[in-house]
């Protein structure tokens, strides 16, 4: 902190709009990231004790952060997954996660499991339909308030190894109150202990709790930042395929995207360009203990079958067919590591879906 305060005053600004408190927090963070993926190579990948990393991550969680009550309030609601799981039919053909998603799916057949999740209640969306602070146990209840509620499902960012409902509490606060809807998140599986795609199985699961506690899929915004941002969209992905299998409707009212990881295969300059000024270190994928090698197939070599493998649209959707997309907003700043793929993923959401003009993207200058 002390060399980053030295280096503001003696050499300036790293962007002409920031000031003190902004380049000391990226400066920070930034050297918290590096020790939170330290170097690796294939070569001594057997050596690693990928257990012990997820007992690491875990012991040290993202800070947790409040929900002021002059913002709303909050209950935790467990899903029980025996009530929601998938069907296996559902997802033949789905590609490289039909296998794992059928071995994960045929694990909660013969296990008792749930997921935490958090329901949010903004003062705004309360008054909405009628609900006043001194009596607002009804906004808490998990059902729909009006026949045509919506309600915005959010999945966290962390790099897939960290975050989670109290790590996310005082934005989606922001959220709620903004868009006057109630809003629900929860405590998806994390790598490399639960690796992809575990947290898709899980992001399905809550969607279909909403749609069994009376909420309809065209009344679901997906929100997600960082890993939850591709999260949500291969939620979308999956969604879209079991309803052409289903013929059922599955598709959400839209998708919210905050600075959101654009895939495993990214190649964009502003990877290097860009890692002076932002807060996330570009960690090699050659690395073993690299987000997304951890998050991908733990273990395995960078090897050319892994190479081809992410490449897969579950794993970077921008080399995949995205059309038939739900209405989305892509927000990013322009100073992030990821904004050349972030780019890239909305030109691709814009040529997929040619048909209508709902996809947007929003660059925040030197951010």
């Amino acid at each position: 902190m002390c060399k980053s305060m030295v280096g503001y005053f003696l050499y300036g600004k790293q962007l002409p709009s920031w000031d003190l408190e902004m380049q000391v927090f990226c400066d920070v963070v930034r050297h918290h990231t590096k020790q939170l993926f330290l170097e690796s190579s294939d070569k001594t990948i057997e050596d690693i004790d990928f257990d012990k990393l997820h007992e690491g991550y875990a012991a040290r969680p993202m800070p947790p952060t409040k929900l002021s009550i002059d913002v709303g309030v909050y209950c935790a609601h467990n899903i029980t997954v025996s009530d929601c799981n998938l069907d296996p039919d559902w997802i033949s053909g789905i590609g490289i996660a039909e296998v794992p998603l059928r071995s994960l799916i045929e694990q909660d057949t013969s296990a008792s499991r749930q997921i935490y999740g958090e329901l949010l209640a903004s003062w705004s969306a309360c008054a909405v339909h009628g609900i006043h602070r001194n009596s607002h146990d009804r906004a808490l209840e998990m059902r729909p308030l009006a026949d045509n509620e919506k309600i915005v499902l959010c999945l966290h960012g962390g790099s897939y190894v960290m975050g989670g409902p109290s790590s996310h509490r005082e934005v989606l606060g922001k959220m709620t109150e903004s868009s006057k809807l109630r809003s629900f998140i929860i405590d998806y599986r994390l790598a490399p202990k639960h690796p992809f795609p575990a947290q898709l199985h899980d992001a399905f699961i809550a969607f279909q709790y909403l749609v069994n506690q009376g909420f309809k899929s065209h009344n679901i915004v997906l929100a997600g930042d960082s890993a939850g941002g591709h999260l949500c969209v291969d939620l979308v992905l999956l969604l879209r395929h079991i309803a052409k299998t289903t013929l059922r409707q599955m598709t959400p009212a839209g998708v919210i995207l905050l600075s959101p990881l654009p895939g495993m295969h990214m190649h964009g300059a502003s990877l290097h360009k860009n890692a002076v000024y932002d807060y996330l270190w570009p960690t090699p994928i050659e690395w073993p203990t690299s987000p997304i090698r951890l998050f991908y197939k733990p273990g395995q070599k960078y090897d050319d079958e892994y190479r081809k493998e992410i490449c897969d649209p579950l794993l970077t959707p921008v080399l995949g067919d995205l059309s038939e997309f739900p209405p989305t907003i892509i927000q990013s700043g322009s100073s992030e590591i990821l904004i050349d793929d972030i780019r890239e993923l909305y030109v691709k959401l814009k040529l997929d879906n040619p048909e209508h003009g709902w996809i947007r993207w929003e660059e925040y200058p030197e951010m």
